[in-house]
This record gives C-alpha cells, sequence and structure tokens, in this order.
C-alpha cells in the first residue's frame, strides 16, 4: 500500500468515530437536562447547622439530605405533619416510599420526631453522631383527611 493511501485510511477511520462520539456527546446532554428539569426533587442538601430543624411539605420534597452540626449538642429533627407528605406525591399510593438521609456531623446525635400521623419507627428515630442515617417514608393511608406515614 502506498505511504499516501495509508495515512488518508487513518485520517478517515478518525472521522469514523467522530460522528458517532458527536451524537453520543448530544443525546447525554439532552437526557441530563430533561432529567434535571423534570425531577420534583433535587440533589441539593439542607445544611440546618447547629440548630433543631421542623421540615415542612416543600423542603421534604425539595431535600434528599439534611445535614446538621452536632459538635456542640445534641439537635432535634421534626417531620412534616403526614398529610404534608402525602401531599407532595402526584398520584400517591398505600406504599410509595420516599428517601432521606440525616447527617450529624459531630459527636451528638439527631433524634428524628414525626409530625402529626407520622410514626418514627426506632431504626429512624436517632442518627448517631459522626454518622449519616438513610431513612425510608413509606405512605401508609393516603385517604385525605386519615393521611399516615411511617419511618424506617
Amino acid at each position: 500500500m502506498p505511504l499516501g493511501m495509508e495515512k488518508n485510511m487513518k485520517r478517515w477511520s478518525a472521522r469514523w468515530y467522530f460522528l458517532p462520539l458527536l451524537i453520543i456527546l448530544a443525546l447525554s446532554l439532552f437526557f441530563s437536562i430533561s432529567c434535571v428539569s423534570q425531577g420534583t426533587r433535587v440533589s441539593a442538601f439542607y445544611d440546618a447547622g447547629a440548630s433543631n430543624l421542623t421540615v415542612t411539605g416543600s423542603e421534604f420534597s425539595q431535600y434528599l439530605l439534611y445535614r446538621f452540626d452536632t459538635e456542640a449538642s445534641q439537635l432535634m429533627l421534626t417531620t412534616p405533619s403526614a398529610a404534608d407528605i402525602v401531599a407532595r406525591f402526584s398520584s400517591p399510593i398505600v406504599g410509595d416510599v420516599a428517601i432521606l438521609a440525616i447527617t450529624a456531623e459531630g459527636s451528638y446525635p439527631v433524634t428524628v420526631n414525626g409530625g402529626a400521623n407520622v410514626t418514627v419507627k426506632s431504626s429512624a428515630s436517632i442518627v448517631a453522631g459522626n454518622t449519616t442515617k438513610i431513612i425510608f417514608c413509606e405512605l401508609n393511608n393516603v385517604t385525605k383527611g386519615s393521611e399516615a406515614v411511617t419511618f424506617y
């Protein structure tokens, strides 16, 4: 094969990879933008600092992680009412689950208390110091006026 032909073959194969790479890049940008704009939750965290926190229904649906500075004392997170939590689901059904995480950055723990009609099981009631606990929130009753939720 002549020397010039070998060089052209290498250039052609490099062009062949460029087009699929460009398509993949464009699709990944499209899907990453559409995922961000359509989600109801964001990946941001709520920094409660060294204060107790009563979470509103809006905050519950917005934040995935609640961070507490427990270097000086034990702190408390109080959940929204079951009605506020159920209202945040677009079409709630019994058994739906929401996930959140609580971080205690310091020696002292964070205590989790339930709002109205929210049961907090012992497995979810204390976040030990210097740890992060993932908590599952299950909808037990979605009937208007009788909403009930359990945190595990």
